[in-house]
């Protein structure tokens, strides 16, 4: 299997909505109260354009056979001016997907090995995510690539 992973372009645009319609569909079902099927992707497209082109920023594409499998998506976050919290920058990974199909393949750990260079190449020496408690397959996977947890979001329904 030859895989190339790479940073995205706008010719990938229509192959990226397709894998987050995938990722979405997942948080939709499971949380139906936070999330909606978008009935247009024009403002997708101008937000990954966007991204694309911030050097803050950066979406990166696996390719397999001429096909988008997986992505990665993170970005240079600086921590707020306030006078408890320890003035600091990190990447934030914003999202990680490979199609189920090539799932279990070593892909997903190669979209973070290529985000982990690309924040050491910004001198960063921090990723941090969130991920949903439904999604334990995720969970499992940055377990495993050393995260650790950090903090827990919780919320009531009135």
């Amino acid at each position: 299997m030859d895989i190339q992973i790479r940073e995205a372009v706008p010719g990938d645009y229509q192959n990226l909505c397709e894998l987050y319609l995938e990722l979405d569909n997942q948080h939709r079902l499971s949380h139906p109260e936070l999330f909606v099927l978008p009935e247009d992707y024009t403002a997708a497209r101008a937000y990954l354009l966007e991204s694309m082109a911030d050097s803050n920023q950066a979406l990166f594409v696996v390719e397999i056979a001429s096909n988008l499998v997986g992505f990665a998506e993170c970005r240079m976050q600086i921590s707020s001016d306030f006078p408890i919290l320890r003035k600091r920058e990190w990447v934030q990974l914003e999202g990680l997907a490979v199609k189920p199909g090539y799932q279990k393949h070593g892909i997903g750990s190669l979209l973070l090995k290529k985000v982990r260079e690309w924040a050491q190449s910004k001198k960063v020496n921090r990723i941090e995510l969130k991920v949903y408690t439904f999604n334990s397959q995720a969970e499992t996977f940055y377990l495993r690539h050393g995260f650790k947890e950090l903090s827990k979001a919780m919320y009531l329904n009135l």
